[in-house]
């Protein structure tokens, strides 16, 4: 018993499955009522052929529409996500051909973040995000760890902003930049060619390594003059359009959501993530400041101490009332059936592969409440 009680997994929640899937579309610009009519209806008559549904909701917001299946608790989880993504391919063809490809999304409590690392310092975010990314990889090599989900920070994203009175001017269309564009930042296979007993590979390598390269394209030739893209356009090596924020005392941020895989200890892979960050500390300039936020691991740990305490100051206390109230020998049997039974427990847990999580912790504590009291009766 005490050694299964080192080994099971300690986690926030229990592993359940939550019988609801969702199917999201993206379609920029678009009103709700389009949304409605081009996007979700189309969703919601396939969806509803599904005899195992026991309702179906649906939002249809500006360039956005979420249909919600939720099944009844007896379904197969998996046989459902396949039959909802079917009904989905069937639905395709339907659905305007400039909107997004339909996303199929479950609702998983094991993949809710366990914490979250949160790093500032007295320089730019692109700085502070690249050291997020080195942090997020080598976090990621940690076994328990499922994944590392990144949020804030700045984004390198080149812009090219074209003139339309100077497209006009020169007869060209917004495509024949384009075109330009993506046909020149390419690289190419050339295939292999050998020399004596050695075969080397030839690829052409046109894939830009420097944004300014791409005012030299040449779009087209007028009159036996090349058109290059800075005639048409102004190419600007800036930022990507942020799509998420994050703050910490009111600072700008990186934040690291840290995702445990199902079933591993969270306060083993706690610890494991806290470790990692004090490796790679010394490599942070200077003035970085990590601060971990929304730990679930110090919960489980005070409820584990809880469980712990619990059990050895009810043990302590009622063999002391015992012994001065009914003899050794009613107090040695209660002192015996206490820690064997929660010891057994462990045992029963670790067999039935149940993890210790917040429901299982609380039984316990329950349970021993209860064990104390029928133990003083059976004595009697």
């Amino acid at each position: 018993g005490i050694i299964t009680y080192g080994n099971i997994p300690k986690e926030s929640f229990p592993e359940m499955e939550i019988p609801m899937i969702a199917v999201n579309t993206v379609y920029p610009g678009v009103s709700p009522a389009d949304m409605e009519t081009l996007v979700t209806r189309p969703i919601e008559d396939e969806l509803n052929t599904i005899g195992d549904i026991k309702e179906l909701t649906s939002t249809s917001v500006e360039g956005y529409s979420s249909v919600v299946a939720e099944f009844e608790t007896s379904v197969n989880l998996e046989e459902a996500l396949q039959k909802v993504r079917e009904k989905v391919d069937l639905a395709k063809p339907e659905l305007p051909e400039d909107a997004e490809d339909p996303s199929i999304m479950e609702f998983n409590l094991s993949e809710v973040p366990i914490m979250q690392v949160n790093l500032s310092g007295e320089y730019g975010l692109v700085r502070l995000k690249e050291i997020g990314e080195e942090l997020q990889d080598r976090i990621e090599r940690i076994p328990s760890v499922l994944r590392v989900d990144l949020r804030g920070g700045l984004e390198r994203e080149v812009k090219v902003d074209v003139d339309l009175g100077k497209l006009k001017f020169y007869g060209l269309a917004l495509g024949d930049v384009i075109e330009t564009i993506q046909t020149e930042n390419v690289n190419i296979p050339g295939g292999n060619i050998d020399v004596g007993d050695f075969k080397y590979s030839v690829r052409v390598d046109g894939e830009f390594e420097d944004p300014s390269l791409i005012e030299d394209l040449v779009i087209t030739t007028v009159g036996g003059r090349a058109i290059y893209v800075r005639d048409v356009a102004e190419v600007e090596f800036g930022f990507a359009e942020r799509e998420s924020f994050a703050r910490l005392d009111g600072n700008p941020v990186v934040t690291l959501d840290i995702v445990k895989r199902s079933g591993e200890n969270i306060i083993a892979t706690a610890e494991a993530v806290k470790a990692a960050i004090a490796q790679a500390e010394a490599a942070f300039p200077p003035s970085t400041i990590w601060k971990i936020t929304s730990d679930q691991s110090d919960d489980i740990r005070m409820m584990v101490s809880s469980l712990e305490n619990n059990v050895i100051s009810g043990l302590l206390l009622i063999v002391g009332v015992l012994f001065f109230f009914l003899g050794v020998r009613t107090s040695f049997f209660v002192a015996l059936s206490i820690p064997t039974s929660m010891l057994l427990s462990f045992l029963v847990l670790g067999i039935m592969d149940v993890s210790m999580n917040m429901i299982v912790l609380f039984s316990l504590i329950l349970a021993l409440g209860m064990l104390v009291d029928n133990a003083i009766v059976i004595v009697e």
